[in-house]
Formats: structure tokens, C-alpha cells, sequence
């Protein structure tokens, strides 16, 4: 017999039907309401919504358990569909650029380039935690041992999202600009505003290891790269000797830093003082040689490129930075001061921020001043931290009870 629509118990064709119904209402409210999207409140009133909504799933659990909702939340129906409806909006995450403003009115208008903040994530995430916590609480309820790697997995699970969500309204992402010689307290949000600091940090020196600078053959008329292949456009002014369509070019000469001295380069320690290259060019169809300079130029010189026919001229790009980092110095309010260097993915942790190397003044390269430092702070990270713990460990003990009962069924023990 045919079991209609809303006809206990529900299965997979209520909960599609309720997951379109939440992106529906998400995207109502997106539209017509005043703000901008959901917002959480700030500590401690996150800790109180999390506190309420758990109370609130233990009340489902014990006072309306046997009603058809709490069972339909509780089931698997309602896990996959939830789950599907929570990964999807997780794909639209990596897909669409987060945190900027879309030439698109309807991804800017539904909110999707701030999904993480819009009303159609917080319904899904809301209907993935209850189902998921409902079914975790009707495992833990009555206790048995071989129900905890389970427990572990889904309780930990619900535990990171949900500090994750709660603790969106606290992280503090913040970028501040040092310059040498100058301690600075202040730093600036995503949004441009003004926030001083409980540090202050001064830049004592910032430095850049570069790659050798590369050469290419572009094009006089257009200026555009001429070699088809772009894989073998490019080549390091540290290699002997390269091709270049018809050319082979030999690399006589490097120098690190260097100024124009007429119609050649020579060995300058200035500011701003760029590479240069001599090379010997020869047309591989005739056998005919000729040499010239190149230089990629800097914020206060012009690039110099070797014309080596009328159609293709010999360029430097500028060197790329291998690796830059920024030895500062931390002062706190209390008086204290800590030295260390910062680099790319090797953070500083102090009073509960992580202070990251960020960027630097690109134009000037090298002899960049300023260091632009990323100062980050999520005080609910540990409690993620520790539902991702409690995954691990329900994976660990579902292993080791997986082999047990494997070893003893086939010694006919159960």
C-alpha cells in the first residue's frame, strides 16, 4: 500500500521536501529583511544560545521523544537529508569566492558570497544539529559500552560544528601594517575599521629571499609573451643556456643589483637597484650572434629589454620572493616584550592570538619597509579541538572493537 506524504513515519520524501522548504525561507528572509544576513551574539550570549539549544534537544528527547517529529529528526532519513542539504552549502563554499563583492545581483542579494552569514545556512546548520544531536542523544539513552565509538563520533561531530557556529561571532581576523622603527598598536578588520590592540608590535628588520629572475621573448607590437607553450616560456637567468623558438640565449653576466651606465649595467648597492643580465642571443636558422643587456626594472627604474629583431625583444620579469619573513618585537600592556620571526605558516601564539606573516609593500620588493601582519584570535577553537579529539578517538575504538569481534567470530566465540 502507498504511503501518502506526511503519513507517519516520514521518510526521505518529507525530509527533501522540509530541506527545500528551510532554503526557501532562508532565501525570503535573505531578501526582505532588514539586516544583512544572521548574526550570532558576541560572548558570553553565544555560550547562552548554545546552552539553551542543548537544553532544548534533551527536552525533545526526554519529554516528546515518542511524538513523529522527534522520531523523524532522530532517524537516518532525516541525517542523510540534512547532511546532504549541510554538504551542499559546504561545495557552494569552495565554489563561490567568500567575503567579496560579486558582479552577480543574485549571489549578492541571496547572500552567497557571505554564505557562512546568511539565513539559508543557519536553517541548515540548525536542522543538521538537531537531527544529529537527537540521534546521539538516543544512543547515549540507556548507556551501553558498544555504543561509544558511535557516541564519540556523532557527540564530537556536533560539538566542533557547533562551537564553530557559536564561536563565528567571536574570531577576530585583523590585519595591522608595521614599518620598521615604528611600533604600532593599531590594526583594521575586514570592513576598514580602526581597532586598537592589547600589543603593540615594532618591525626590526623585514627580508625577502628571491627566486632568479626569468626571461622570456614577448612580441614588439603586441608586448605579448611569443612562445606558444607556455610551459617552456620562461626560463631563470640562473640556467647556462636556454631556447627560445629560433633563439638560443646564453647567459654572460648576472648581477643581483645593478645601474644603467650608458648602454651597459654595472654593480650598484643602492635602493631600488634592480638585476641585470648580459646575454648572448643567437639565431639558430642563420648562425648569427649579438649581445645586450636586460633588466626588470624595480619602483625607481625603468625595465630594459634587449630588442633582438624587429618582431621579438628579450625581457626580465621581476624576481618572485622565495621566502620573506619579519623579525618584530611584541610589547604587551603589562610591560612585557618578546622577540621572535615571523614567517609564512609559522605563526606566533601570545595571549590567546596567533600573529601571522602576512604580506608586505609588493612595489618596493625587497626593500620593503612594512610588513603587513595578520593578527588572529577564535577563543572556541579548543572546544572544536576537542570534538575533532573525540571523532578520532570514536574512530579508534570502532577499529579496535571491529578486529575483536572479526577475531572472535573466527574462533566461533560469538
Amino acid at each position: 500500500m502507498r504511503r501518502n506524504t506526511w503519513q507517519a513515519p516520514w521518510s526521505y520524501r518529507e525530509g527533501v521536501i522540509i530541506g527545500g522548504g528551510l532554503v526557501f525561507l532562508g532565501v525570503v528572509w535573505q531578501v526582505f529583511l532588514p539586516s544583512s544576513g544572521f548574526q550570532l551574539p558576541f560572548w558570553p550570549g553565544n555560550l547562552y544560545m548554545g546552552l539553551i539549544f542543548l537544553a532544548l534537544l534533551f527536552t525533545l528527547h526526554f519529554l516528546l521523544k515518542s511524538t513523529s517529529v522527534v522520531k523523524w529528526l532522530a532517524s537516518v532519513p532525516a541525517a542523510v537529508t540534512s547532511a546532504a542539504l549541510y554538504c551542499g552549502l559546504a561545495i557552494l563554499l569552495g565554489i563561490i569566492p567568500q567575503g567579496q563583492s560579486s558582479g552577480s545581483p543574485i549571489v549578492h542579494v541571496l547572500g552567497l558570497n557571505q554564505l557562512t552569514s546568511s539565513w539559508v545556512f543557519a536553517l541548515a546548520n540548525l536542522y543538521f544539529l538537531t537531527s544529529l544531536g537527537l540521534a546521539t542523544l538516543k544512543r547515549l539513552f540507556p548507556f551501553k559500552l558498544k555504543n561509544l565509538g558511535y557516541l564519540l563520533n556523532h557527540a564530537g561531530l556536533w560539538i566542533a560544528l557547533t562551537a564553530a557556529a557559536l564561536g563565528s561571532s567571536d574570531l577576530q581576523r585583523l590585519s595591522m601594517n608595521c614599518t620598521e622603527g615604528q611600533p604600532e598598536w593599531r590594526a583594521y578588520d575586514g570592513s576598514g575599521q580602526l581597532v586598537e590592540m592589547p600589543v603593540a608590535i615594532e618591525l626590526l628588520d623585514f627580508q625577502i629571499d628571491e627566486y632568479p629572475p626569468k626571461l622570456t621573448l614577448v612580441d614588439n607590437e603586441t608586448g605579448r609573451i611569443a612562445v606558444p607553450d607556455k610551459k617552456n616560456a620562461f626560463f631563470s637567468v640562473a640556467d647556462s643556456s636556454f631556447q627560445l623558438l629560433d633563439y638560443r640565449v646564453e647567459v654572460d653576466r648576472l648581477l643581483p643589483e645593478a645601474g644603467l651606465i650608458g648602454d651597459r649595467f654595472e654593480p650598484v648597492n643602492e635602493v631600488g637597484s634592480p638585476p641585470a643580465a648580459r646575454l648572448t642571443v643567437t639565431r639558430l636558422s642563420t648562425g648569427d650572434s649579438q649581445s645586450g643587456w636586460v633588466s626588470s626594472g624595480s619602483f625607481r627604474f625603468q625595465p630594459y629589454a634587449f630588442k633582438i629583431s624587429d618582431q621579438y625583444s628579450l625581457v626580465m620579469l621581476p624576481p618572485e620572493p622565495r621566502k620573506y619573513q619579519s623579525d618584530i618585537r611584541v610589547m604587551t600592556q603589562e610591560g612585557q616584550q618578546l622577540t621572535a620571526t615571523l614567517e609564512v605558516n609559522k605563526p606566533l601564539k601570545l595571549g590567546g592570538w596567533k600573529f601571522y606573516q602576512l604580506s608586505y609593500h609588493a612595489d618596493m620588493g625587497k626593500w620593503s619597509d612594512m610588513s603587513v601582519i595578520e593578527l588572529v584570535r577564535d577563543p572556541w577553537i579548543p572546544v572544536v579541538y576537542l570534538g575533532i579529539f573525540m571523532m578520532l578517538a570514536g574512530s579508534l575504538f570502532l577499529f579496535r572493537h571491529g578486529t575483536y569481534k572479526k577475531k572472535g567470530l573466527e574462533n566461533g566465540l560469538d
